[in-house]
């Protein structure tokens, strides 16, 4: 990445304005590499900068915020990033219009603050199509990528772009209040460390693994989406209120999982419509390493296995199809299997004469205890293993028995 540095914070943006309003020169920008009102740029001062608005560009790529407060970013830029180091500052940050692509990193990296609220203006863009490459100590992934808590809203959408990285990662608490999110990347779409509450927002995502993930507890109270990935929703718990949820995934749609070692998996579905369609294979619609409470909502489900539990189901209300067909019970993919792996008939081998279960249709040439034609024991056979033939053999399947059994008879 291009070395143009620009470090602002709300005092030194004052400063620059005073010292812009005294100053004897009337142009909008400093030479190069100057130092003006404590806002240092290794390239011209940015035009129409103000103690709230920050304007990227190619010559003025890479912006360090290092003090609290809002800061609304605009403009566009092929190779740079925004980095937030705040402390414990908050931080929000209004994007409108705003274009950033970085092909090694972030393009809105926070490194620290107290909490960070990103407000969503217009129509904006982010994007990485390269590689991700560590930023000090931080294996950073992903084109936004907050190590703090961290607010989404507005009014406007946010497109991201990646072909090897995550959307949206949060390394501590996340909420989504509003917004529209369009996400196609080669990882996650939106992945948070500790929890994860949507209430409301439009997500369109297309994801090479989870669409949305977190290691805690997602709770969804409202919201359209419409999501291609891996997995669907994955998290330890899984609470889903409302919203309308459209899932295509290739692994499982939902999948409540032991992500974090201080919860037990679990699933509660209270409301909202649900649309899962799986992918052939070993695949599960609704996939719970623990407990399911179903209270309401309608869930429609195309695949060849619907719930997949370790634990309980409580269907209580709500109604569920699937695969056309509207159930009244939740049934678990292993229920009603034959017992000991069999498949077909192969569990039919070995009966030794005995009658096949209840429901089972014997193999041709079995008639109850009678062997296949072309055994039918001699006259007076025990039914036990019949004697050698004279040559020492055993008989071979399929060959008959002598009528003669003068020839077998040894010297007493």
């Amino acid at each position: 990445m291009k070395n143009k540095i620009l470090t602002l914070t709300a005092a030194t943006l004052a400063l620059a304005l005073a010292f812009t309003a005294c100053g004897n020169s009337s142009s909008d920008e400093s030479e190069a590499g100057e130092t003006t009102g404590g806002v240092t740029t290794g390239e011209p001062v940015l035009e129409n900068a103000s103690a709230d608005t920050i304007t990227l560009s190619d010559t003025n790529s890479e912006v360090t915020l290092t003090d609290g407060g809002t800061y609304r970013l605009t403009g566009s830029t092929s190779d740079g990033m925004v980095t937030v180091d705040a402390g414990e500052s908050d931080v929000t940050l209004i994007l409108s219009d705003l274009a950033i692509g970085n092909p090694d990193s972030a393009a809105i990296y926070v490194k620290s603050a107290g909490q960070v609220t990103i407000t969503l203006e217009g129509e904006n863009v982010l994007t990485n199509n390269g590689t991700f490459e560590p930023v000090g100590d931080e294996e950073v992934d992903a084109v936004i990528y907050c190590k703090t808590d961290l607010v989404m809203n507005g009014d406007g959408t946010l497109e991201v772009d990646s072909t090897s990285g995550s959307a949206i990662v949060c390394k501590d608490a996340m909420t989504v209040e509003d917004g529209v999110y369009d996400l196609a990347v080669g990882e996650d779409g939106i992945n948070t460390n500790d929890s994860l509450t949507i209430t409301g927002g439009v997500f369109n995502i297309d994801a090479g693994d989870d669409a949305i993930h977190t290691d805690g507890i997602l709770t969804v109270e409202a919201g359209v989406y419409d999501m291609t990935a891996a997995e669907g929703m994955e998290a330890t718990i899984i609470y889903i209120n409302d919203g309308d949820i459209t899932i295509e995934a290739s692994d499982d749609g939902i999948n409540a999982a032991q992500k974090n070692e201080e919860l037990t998996p679990y699933l509660e579905i209270n409301g909202g419509t649900i649309s899962v369609t799986m992918a052939a294979g070993d695949t599960d619609a609704i996939d719970v390493n623990g407990n399911i409470v179903i209270n309401d909502g309608t869930i429609v489900i195309e695949g060849q296995s619907a719930f997949d539990y370790d634990g309980t189901v409580e269907y209580n209300g709500g109604t569920i199809t699937v695969n056309g067909e509207v159930v009244e019970t939740i049934q678990n993919q292993f229920e009603g299997q034959m017992p000991g792996g069999m498949q077909g008939m192969q569990g039919m081998q070995g009966m030794d004469g005995q009658q096949p279960p209840e429901g089972m249709t014997p193999p041709e040439g079995v008639e109850g205890q009678q062997p296949p034609e072309g055994m039918m024991p001699p006259e007076g056979f025990d039914g036990q293993t019949p004697p050698e033939r004279p040559d020492g053999q055993m008989p071979q399947p399929g060959e008959a028995f002598p009528t003669d059994m003068s020839e077998y008879e040894t010297e007493a």
